[in-house]
């Protein structure tokens, strides 16, 4: 295997992992301040909205919503291409991430009992769709601007989930949403919504004040699991 060189330094980086398949999957990773390879760290799994995936395309979504809103978190973010154009909901996608969260574990030491996942739109779903598979994974979900497909709502179970979602959203009706919320809370899931007013779907930046008043509710769920 060859040598894993990462960085230490706070900042922003554009970084590559060769997958088992022979792929390359590109990612976005964000080191905090004060990091310490010494210590135990949290990581935060961001997974990009949907559009021409060019080189580094979850730069873009880091950099506008998730490092600005959990910064505080003091977490590696990492935010990946998707490497499948049928978006992250697939083995294909799935296989990558898992590959992604092994690889940095091989570096840095992450605390996997602050293990966050999160995404928009397309993201978001992906974020459902994982978070129903492997909830032992992820302290915690929070999909922006999403829905699950139905099979994945049914699927989630022991995992805390944060919906952020407006009611100007095109895309996926506010009122869709909140019904799957209630379904989800009948059911007894660990299940918050914040709604917004008016804000449209492709005002990405426009969530990144809701985005990290999820902070507080990320640590707690991070001193429940210890």
């Amino acid at each position: 295997m060859p040598e894993i060189n990462l960085p230490e330094r706070q900042g922003i980086y554009q970084e590559s992992l060769m997958l088992e398949s022979g792929d390359t999957l590109r990612y976005t990773l964000s080191i905090p301040e004060f990091f310490s390879p010494r210590g135990k760290v949290p990581l935060v799994i961001a997974l990009h909205y949907g559009g021409d995936v060019t080189a580094w395309y979850g730069k873009g979504y880091l950099t506008i919503l998730v490092e600005p809103a959990l910064c505080e978190l003091g977490a590696v973010i990492a935010a990946p291409d998707c490497p499948s154009p049928a978006g992250w909901d697939n083995p294909s996608s799935e296989a990558a991430v898992l590959a992604l969260m092994n690889h940095l574990k091989r570096y840095y030491t992450i605390d996997d009992k602050k293990v966050v996942l999160t995404g928009f739109s397309l993201g978001g779903i992906g974020t459902w769709y994982l978070a129903a598979r492997y909830p032992d994974l992820f302290s915690a979900a929070i999909p922006v601007s999403a829905m699950p497909r139905p099979d994945m709502a049914e699927a989630v179970r022991n995992i805390p989930v944060y919906v952020i979602h407006s009611t100007g959203d095109e895309i996926f009706p506010v009122k869709r949403v909140e019904e799957m919320v209630e379904k989800l809370k009948i059911r007894g899931l660990q299940v918050r919504m914040k709604t917004l007013e008016g804000i449209s779907h492709y005002q990405t930046p426009s969530f990144v004040d809701t985005l990290r008043e999820t902070v507080p509710w990320i640590e707690q769920t991070w001193q429940e699991k210890n």
